[in-house]
């Protein structure tokens, strides 16, 4: 999980770079076109060139990733869940701050 974290934040950047070197709006209104909870999406799709897979919060597939929101994420752990939202360009971990320091 940390390593996607790291390559969601990485592709974030590498986003508003090329937005800025091709003159574009520097913010970022989405990771993706998938649906909201909704299982076998493709999430953060705008960003990364790996494909990840969506589960939703009914089945909570532990390891996997559920869009909650337009900019709202949960992660599924086998003992909680970790939110992240993108907020002012950037993915943050919304959890509390011990469970953020352990995925981040």
């Amino acid at each position: 999980m940390k390593s996607e974290v790291y390559l969601i934040q990485n592709g974030i950047t590498k986003l508003k770079s090329k937005n800025v070197l091709l003159g574009n709006s520097n913010e970022i209104d989405s990771l993706d076109d998938a649906s909201i909870n909704k299982k076998a999406e493709k999430l953060f799709s705008k960003i990364v060139d790996f494909s990840v897979t969506s589960t939703d919060t009914i089945e909570k597939k532990i390891g996997s990733w559920a869009k909650l929101s337009s900019k709202n994420y949960t992660f599924y752990l086998p003992s909680n869940s970790v939110l992240f939202a993108l907020e002012n360009g950037t993915f943050v971990c919304k959890s509390e701050e011990n469970i953020c320091k352990e995925v981040e």
